[in-house]
């Protein structure tokens, strides 16, 4: 009986994390590094932070000034607030189009690289 219950167990815990890691694979890829139908990227430096508007400028290496608003759904990763964010700092974001309106998916952070 007690082997019966182990195995039982065993197999739960390898369902679990089998669906773990699936999930994280999932949302990983949710996120790539590359502008879709229903997102678009950018990555780049942050020019100028607008706290009150809850906006940041970010100037992509190769191309003009984008202009992202983050919403209450924005997902923020290297951060917790908007206030964190400082100019020059290097950052990925993931948004879409809306009248005009850049409205951020997710801003990730990216370490500081060098002294």
């Amino acid at each position: 009986m007690k082997k019966r219950s182990t195995a039982i167990k065993l197999i739960l815990l390898i369902i679990y994390l089998l669906n773990f890691s699936a999930l994280s694979i999932a949302a990983k890829g949710i996120f790539e590094e590359e502008s879709t139908e229903n997102m678009l990227y950018v990555r780049g430096l942050i020019s100028k932070v607008y706290a009150d508007k809850m906006q940041i400028s970010v100037k992509p290496f190769k191309s003009k000034r984008v202009l992202i608003t983050l919403g209450p759904d924005t997902i923020l990763d290297g951060v917790s607030q908007i206030s964190q964010f400082e100019k020059e700092q290097q950052v990925k974001v993931w948004y879409s189009t809306d009248n005009g309106d850049n409205q951020a998916i997710k801003i990730k952070k990216m370490m500081k690289i060098g002294c």
